[in-house]
């Protein structure tokens, strides 16, 4: 569905970064969360997903995180490419939730 597209009304999030001395305690997730709640109460633009170019390289992954809010890449991995592009859903089928 996704790859085939090649323009989707998104807010992508360009840097996401939380201080070491507060890592592993939530913020990530919770910065998230308030991302993707603006996104879909502004009356401003009708936001569909959420995007993301996850770092993914050696001592500096970010898809794992990403994956565990619930982004799903929106490409194939490439051994050539520092990150991976991938998507979240603002508003999931029922049951996909």
């Amino acid at each position: 569905m996704f790859l085939s597209k090649p323009h989707y009304p998104a807010l992508e999030i360009a840097y996401l970064a939380v201080d070491e001395r507060y890592s592993r305690q939530g913020w990530g997730r919770i910065i998230i969360e308030a991302i993707a709640d603006k996104a879909q109460t502004q009356e401003m633009a009708g936001c569909q997903f959420l995007t993301v170019e996850a770092l993914n390289v050696q001592g500096h992954n970010a898809v794992t995180f990403y994956s565990k809010c619930g982004f799903s890449p929106s490409e194939y991995p490439n051994p050539n490419k520092g990150t991976l592009r991938m998507f979240r859903t603002l508003y999931p089928e029922k049951g996909e939730e």
